[in-house]
C-alpha cells in the first residue's frame, strides 16, 4: 500500500517489536534480565512409550488395535498384494479406482484391474484432482503405522494428493510391515529425516474409516472421508493371516 504520492511506508520490523514488547512485559513482571529457559528435560521412555522403537510385537499389535478400529486388515507376501486388493475392492463393487503410489509399481495393478473390467485413474495423470471425486475406491500407500494405536499416517506432496484418502467410499492401503512404528514419537523423528528437516504443510493420523455423531450421538460413518478403510499389510516373511 502506498500514499497518493506513491511513497510507501516503512517496513515494520517485527523483530525489534518483538524484542521491545517481550522487554516491557519483563519489565511489568519485574524482571530485569532476559530468563533463559532451562534445556528439555530428558525423555523417559517407560512414562511416555507403550511401544518400543525395536518391539519384535509391534506388527501383530498395530493389526490388533487397526482391526478394533474399524479396518479391514489382510496380511499377505508381496506376491499376494494385488489379488488382496482385487479382493477389498470386489467386496465392495468398486468399478471405479484411482492409484496413488509412490512406493510400489503402479502399472501391474493397473493392467490386473482393467482385465477386471474396472476403470482405472492414476494420480499423475492430468485431471486427477478431478476425476478422483467420481471414482468409487482409491488404493494408495502411507508413510507409516504406529502400532501403539493401530493408526496410519499420510502426508501430501507433489506425487501423493489429499483427496485421494478423503473422497472415495473406500480407501484401499498398502503397508509395508516395515514401516510400522512404535508410535509418534518414532514417526515425527522420520518425518523429519524424510523431509529433510522441511515438512509438509499437511499430515493427517488415520485411525479408522471416517466417523461422526450429533447431539444424539447417532454414529455415522463415511461423512468427512471414507466410509470403507481396508489395509494390505506387506510382510515378506512367512506368515499366516490374522
Amino acid at each position: 500500500m502506498s500514499d497518493s504520492y506513491g511513497n510507501r511506508p516503512p517496513p515494520i520490523e517485527l523483530p525489534r517489536m518483538r524484542t521491545q514488547f517481550l522487554s516491557r512485559v519483563r519489565q511489568a513482571l519485574g524482571h530485569a534480565e532476559t530468563i533463559v529457559p532451562a534445556a528439555r528435560p530428558a525423555r523417559k521412555d517407560a512414562v511416555v512409550r507403550e511401544v518400543s522403537a525395536n518391539d519384535p510385537g509391534r506388527i501383530e499389535r498395530w493389526i490388533k488395535y487397526a482391526s478394533g478400529n474399524g479396518m479391514s486388515v489382510q496380511r499377505v507376501r508381496p506376491d499376494g498384494v494385488v489379488a488382496a486388493i482385487e479382493k477389498a475392492l470386489l467386496e465392495r463393487s468398486a468399478r471405479r479406482v484411482m492409484l496413488n503410489g509412490a512406493t510400489w509399481p503402479v502399472e501391474p495393478l493397473a493392467q490386473a484391474l482393467s482385465v477386471l473390467g474396472m476403470q482405472v485413474h492414476r494420480w499423475t495423470e492430468p485431471g486427477c484432482a478431478r476425476d478422483v471425486f467420481e471414482c468409487d475406491a482409491a488404493v494408495t500407500d502411507c508413510r507409516y503405522g504406529l502400532a501403539d494405536t493401530g493408526a496410519l499416517m499420510v502426508w501430501s506432496d507433489a506425487g501423493f494428493g489429499r483427496s485421494s484418502t478423503l473422497t472415495v467410499n473406500l480407501h484401499i492401503v498398502i503397508l509395508s510391515a516395515d514401516k510400522i512404528l512404535g508410535d509418534l514419537v518414532d514417526a515425527m523423528v522420520m518425518l523429519g529425516r524424510d523431509t529433510a528437516g522441511n515438512p509438509p504443510s499437511n499430515v493427517v493420523i488415520i485411525n479408522g474409516p471416517s466417523k461422526t455423531s450429533d447431539i444424539e450421538m447417532n454414529l455415522v460413518t463415511g461423512v468427512h472421508g471414507p466410509k470403507f478403510l481396508s489395509v494390505i499389510v506387506v510382510d515378506p516373511h512367512p506368515l499366516n493371516s490374522p
